[in-house]
């Protein structure tokens, strides 16, 4: 399509120059207003991007179009003549017969999530309409996704399988922050601070991840549950969408990987820190039909939330110098470790608090209507 828009683009340019030079003979030297015809081009070329563009919106809400079959079809399985793509009595698919190649190729692709409901396909409608995929799966539409456990299990072994073997050696690719080149001395009370959590996150990401998508779930639910779709949704459907955005994270961070071998890491996880907040936006615009300031604003009381959990667990699990040292016996450790542990906890729920309590405002009028259901 491009290079046929190029090639256009070249006998368009041509034909104007031919135009333009017989126009300037004809007036003994004087110009002729010939941007007429680039204009028209140029909103042809704007009315195709269009149409385009509509084509894909129309594909975002709805990909697939099913037909049932009219003809009738006797089941090779138990004998059941039936009209449409499906046996009622036993579920087999109608035009089932011998065995053939095709039936191999099935069967090793199914192995490996790549035929019915492929993994290949759900993949790429994460990266196209995310939210409008979590939006049907959660409405009932399963058949239109490969199942999200089972594929967030494939994605996490060939991330992990992928990376230990393309990169046994990680500080040859730059792995590990830096601390002298942020501002930070070795023997800094700050860098001792932050390396051992730096250091826990860094080989435990993939569990750091899980879990604050796992308590993501119930903020989600606070801040979105009166948005214009999916009012009300419940807690075991905030378990699929945030399965399914974690799927997403997998695959980002699999395209991301070959990455390594050119930059540092601290730059790759700032790259894709950023790739993921602008797929969370769009998703949870798509998925929930609020504006980008609707969407925003929310998500900045459940990332408060998220951070005030993971400051709380963070202060207890590690031996930070405010908290530990010398100077302190084990009694006074434990006691100022939960007194700072409580106060960020306090925060989490105060952001949340707020969050909810300004979110009820703003959507009174929805529960109104609510209410007279």
């Amino acid at each position: 399509m491009v290079s046929n828009l190029q090639r256009y683009d070249k006998v368009f340019s041509f034909r104007l120059f031919v135009v333009a030079f017989k126009g300037i003979s004809a007036s003994n030297g004087k110009k002729i207003v010939i941007f007429a015809n680039d204009k028209n081009h140029n909103s042809m070329n704007m009315g195709q991007l269009r149409e385009k563009y509509e084509r894909f919106r129309q594909w975002q809400e709805q990909p697939i179009h099913y037909v049932n079959s009219k003809s009738e079809h006797k089941c090779n399985n138990c004998g059941f003549t039936f009209t449409g793509n499906y046996c009622p009595c036993c579920s087999q698919k109608a035009g089932v017969g011998r065995i053939g190649w095709r039936s191999v190729q099935q069967s090793v692709m199914d192995i490996w999530g790549l035929g019915t409901r492929s993994l290949l396909n759900t993949v790429w409608q994460l990266l196209s309409r995310p939210g409008y995929l979590i939006s049907d799966y959660i409405s009932g539409k399963r058949q239109i996704c490969f199942p999200p456990v089972k594929m967030l299990f494939i994605l996490a072994v060939a991330f992990a399988l992928i990376f230990h073997w393309l990169f046994p050696n990680l500080e040859a690719f730059g792995y590990g922050m830096d601390f002298k080149s942020l501002g930070f001395e070795e023997g800094d009370e700050m860098t001792k601070m932050l390396k051992p959590i730096y250091d826990w996150y860094e080989t435990h990401y993939s569990w750091v991840m899980l879990g604050l998508s796992f308590i993501a779930i119930f903020p989600t639910w606070v801040m979105f549950r009166y948005a214009p779709r999916h009012t009300r949704h419940t807690l075991p459907e905030g378990f699929f969408i945030q399965i399914l955005f974690m799927d997403l994270q997998m695959v980002i961070c699999l395209l991301i990987l070959p990455c390594w071998f050119f930059f540092s890491q601290w730059t790759l996880m700032s790259v894709t820190t950023l790739i993921l907040m602008v797929y969370y936006i769009i998703g949870y615009r798509q998925l929930f039909g609020y504006s980008l300031w609707g969407v925003l604003w929310r998500q900045v009381f459940v990332f408060g939330f998220l951070w005030g959990i993971a400051a709380s667990l963070a202060v207890w699990t590690f031996d930070l110098s405010f908290v530990s040292g010398p100077d302190f016996s084990p009694e006074q450790e434990t006691s100022i470790k939960c007194l700072w542990s409580s106060l960020y906890f306090i925060f989490a729920v105060l952001v949340l608090a707020t969050g909810y309590v300004i979110n009820l405002i703003v959507t009174r009028k929805v529960r109104k209507e609510l209410k007279r259901l």
